[in-house]
């Protein structure tokens, strides 16, 4: 394919102890890159209020599981899929939780549509903790304090990626042998992160980057391009086979036909 064309003849030219250390140490937090755009198109056709219910609300912190008066809203999509995303009551009333949920679910609208309909649910949760994933049940918990703060970095749309990755993609691919045979061979990483927890955190940090390098090239500086074609070639051809299968344009429908 095209990039990876450029990826070999780019890596011809320069040499591997160059990039041989992570760029940063992690994809979205600790660079200024932007990529993805909150201007970016979304596919988000509307939010669907589904009133109070009792659900499963995991917290990093510890504390009860299940929730009682949870706000329940569907995030509906042009291409069809349908998010339940669901808040805590401890974030206020439903016009206090739509803060969060709003744009949480714009930028859920900005993932391939594959992602998008991967995922089973997404928890919203009060305070400034960092976001994880539940590979198993497909989701993904976020917090309301960090996610104003991610607005405010321009870092809300990549997290969401970042953790989508894990909902939807690290059960079929993070430990599959093509992935691991692919870091064994290029034996660098992109990020201090991704080395770190290589079967953890390495997907969903080179995808991030890789996937920008392919639909939005322009918005990587030249080094990340170099890393990408020097340091995870093997990795990149492994996500560029990947997203060829998976992310093809999805069946548009009218606003009217998702939202009834």
């Amino acid at each position: 394919m095209r990039h990876a064309a450029f990826a070999v003849a780019l890596g011809a030219c320069l040499p591997l102890a160059a990039a041989a250390e992570p760029l940063f140490f992690s994809s979205v937090t600790s660079n200024d890159i932007d990529y993805i755009h909150a201007t970016d198109p979304d596919a988000l056709a509307c939010l669907v209020d589904r009133g109070d219910g009792r659900r499963e609300m995991p917290d990093k912190r510890g504390g009860p599981l299940i929730a009682e008066g949870v706000h329940l809203f569907d995030a509906r999509y042009l291409d069809g899929a349908v998010v339940p995303i669901w808040a805590h009551p401890a974030l206020g009333d439903r016009a206090a939780a739509l803060q969060t949920v709003a744009p949480l679910a714009q930028a859920i609208g900005k993932l391939p549509a594959f992602m998008r309909a991967g995922l089973d649910h997404v928890v919203v949760l009060k305070g400034d903790e960092s976001a994880f994933a539940e590979d198993r049940g497909r989701f993904f918990v976020v917090y309301s304090d960090n996610v104003a703060r991610r607005i405010a970095t321009h870092d809300l749309e990549e997290t969401v990626f970042h953790e989508s990755v894990h909902a939807t993609l690290d059960q079929p691919h993070a430990r599959s042998e093509g992935w691991l045979a692919a870091q064994r061979a290029d034996g660098a990483f992109l990020t201090g992160y991704g080395a770190e927890n290589p079967e953890g955190e390495d997907l969903a940090e080179t995808l991030l980057i890789a996937h920008a390098a392919l639909r939005h090239p322009d918005r990587l500086p030249a080094a990340v391009h170099q890393a990408l074609a020097t340091q995870v070639p093997q990795r990149l051809a492994f996500l560029e086979q990947l997203l060829s299968r998976l992310d093809r344009p999805p069946t548009v429908q009218d606003r009217a036909t998702v939202c009834g």
